[in-house]
């Protein structure tokens, strides 16, 4: 197949794009390497129906844009391809990628939803079993206010994302856990322990120490952390467990029992 080059300017990207705006990474480095080294692989194209441009990106979204900011002609090849078949390209080019669970299960969503493909064609294009398919698509159905929390849910798993799902499907303080759990599931905490954290949280239904929270000294030193089994002390800190001990009766003392006057403790 030839390739050509050709203005980024008279470019757009396809919408139905798998790569997720935060998952573009540092786009100006990969101009430089460009202009440096040039672009070794060539972008997919397909002539575009919008009169306001000439091609559609199909593939190769980061060197198009780089190629934009860097302001040199794009390399690409064009085909003559259906939305299907245009799925087929983009979805071959980025197994080899690093493109995060989040953006495929987004794509195959958008996919399905304007039945450019069909569930079947789909787990047999990716070489996943529908169930595992499901998860990927679960990303779509989890509510807006869950992933406004996450910002960033780009080491979300789609095994974690079925797990969010069903949770969700339990009710409000089941959906307040995980926001306030958002923390946890952006580091991308494992389904299993995240599933433990919620139940924990509303079974409790009091606030909600954060997992893996640190305890830090006003100089910075970390001294604890919080975790599910509890309180856990930093290495190499000297402890006085009776003096813990007192220090936690007291809290309790006025937590319990407001009151109620300390007694001294021995």
């Amino acid at each position: 197949m030839q390739v050509i080059e050709v203005d980024p300017k008279k470019c757009v990207r396809w919408g139905f794009a798998d790569r997720s705006a935060f998952e573009f990474g540092d786009v100006s480095k990969l101009a430089e390497d460009i202009v440096n080294n040039g672009q070794i692989e060539p972008a997919i194209l397909r002539k575009s129906k919008n009169p306001d441009f000439e091609y559609e990106v199909i593939a190769g979204s980061r060197r198009w844009k780089a190629c934009l900011e860097a302001g040199i002609k794009l390399k690409g090849i064009v085909q003559d391809l259906s939305d299907e078949q245009a799925a087929v390209a983009q979805i071959k080019e980025n197994q080899q990628l690093s493109i995060c669970d989040y953006s495929k299960g987004i794509y195959y969503s958008k996919l399905l939803a304007e039945k450019k493909t069909t569930r079947t064609k789909l787990a047999k294009l990716t070489g996943y079993s529908l169930a595992k398919l499901d998860n990927f698509l679960d990303f779509q159905k989890i509510p807006d206010a869950i992933w406004g929390a996450v910002g960033n849910p780009s080491k979300v798993s789609s095994r974690t994302a079925a797990t969010i799902l069903s949770l969700c499907q339990n009710g409000k303080s089941y959906m307040a856990a995980l926001i306030g759990l958002a923390g946890e599931i952006r580091k991308g905490i494992g389904s299993r322990n995240l599933e433990k954290a919620v139940f924990q949280v509303v079974k409790h239904k009091g606030p909600m120490v954060g997992l893996h929270k640190t305890i830090a000294l006003p100089s910075g030193q970390v001294i604890a952390k919080w975790t599910q089994g509890g309180l856990q002390f930093t290495k190499d800190i000297p402890i006085d467990y009776k003096e813990i001990e007192k220090i936690l009766v007291r809290y309790y003392q006025k937590v319990l029992n407001p009151k109620q006057k300390n007694k001294k403790i021995k």
